[in-house]
């Protein structure tokens, strides 16, 4: 990874002992969607090894989670990625063949980034084609969630759909999560319209009286989410929505652990 020694946190940082979203790093109203994705991936943490690659890696955001479980990282995004490019080791194409020798990475990193590749079954072949036999793909994209880095937002994923693409690039599923359920949906579409209501309505003040407004707003916007959040971890509630089949069919997202196939292809 590039410049690591001046890397900072952006997403999530360490406070109190425990990898957090940073509520300073994420959109206000992006603040529940981010703990939900987050409290996912951690658990994923056993498939970080060796040679980790960061696809689309922007600002290196999960740099401080998986640091200390590899050995090496290297970082490829593209030319004109939206996130800065200090810590890019790699500009490349993530929608043709990367620039990476056969079997080098033991793990691969693609966080939010699936959505915006126009062609998914070439990237995925490729990270197959980059790992070691016993490596992993790591892979999280949202799926209830609005329109962003327009106009480069193809898809959204179902669970059977991301199967379905993992299986036919030649991997085997390891692991499967949704993140955020039909509670969360609407927690992070209400925070998104509030959001944009309370931006319009703070415009029709000076600008000075505008920003001390905004600060108190982002506040409100984050104290809502965090409540409803650890709410919504609750165990008779993740019960009580799995009961409806309110959870996994009306997600917020998901995260997929996969790894090469065993099987001759």
């Amino acid at each position: 990874m590039k410049n690591a020694q001046a890397w900072q946190p952006s997403k999530i940082h360490f406070k109190g002992g425990k990898i957090r979203v940073n509520p300073q790093g994420v959109a206000a109203s992006s603040y529940y969607i981010s703990l939900e994705m987050l409290r996912v991936l951690k658990t994923c943490q056993n498939y970080l090894a060796g040679h980790l690659v960061d696809l689309g890696c922007g600002n290196v955001p999960f740099f401080i989670w998986y640091k200390d479980y590899v050995q090496q990282v290297t970082c490829i995004d593209w030319p004109g990625t939206f996130h800065g490019q200090s810590h890019i080791d790699v500009f490349a194409d993530l929608n043709q063949a990367l620039p990476l020798e056969s079997e080098s990475a033991n793990c691969v990193l693609l966080t939010s980034v699936l959505e915006h590749i126009h062609n998914p079954q070439v990237l995925l072949r490729e990270i197959n084609r980059i790992l070691t036999k016993d490596g992993y793909l790591i892979l999280s994209v949202p799926f209830f969630y609005h329109l962003h880095e327009q106009p480069f937002d193809y898809y959204r994923y179902t669970p059977h759909g991301l199967t379905y693409l993992a299986e036919q690039s030649g991997f085997e599923i390891v692991k499967l999560d949704h993140y955020g359920s039909a509670c969360g949906v609407l927690i992070d579409i209400g925070s998104k319209v509030l959001d944009v209501i309370l931006r319009g309505i703070f415009k029709i003040f000076p600008k000075p009286m505008a920003m001390v407004f905004r600060k108190v707003g982002n506040c409100f916007l984050l104290a809502v989410q965090r409540c409803l959040f650890y709410f919504f971890q609750q165990k008779f509630i993740l019960t009580f929505l799995n009961r409806l089949n309110l959870s996994n069919r009306m997600a917020l997202g998901y995260v997929l652990v996969a790894s090469p196939s065993t099987q001759e292809s």
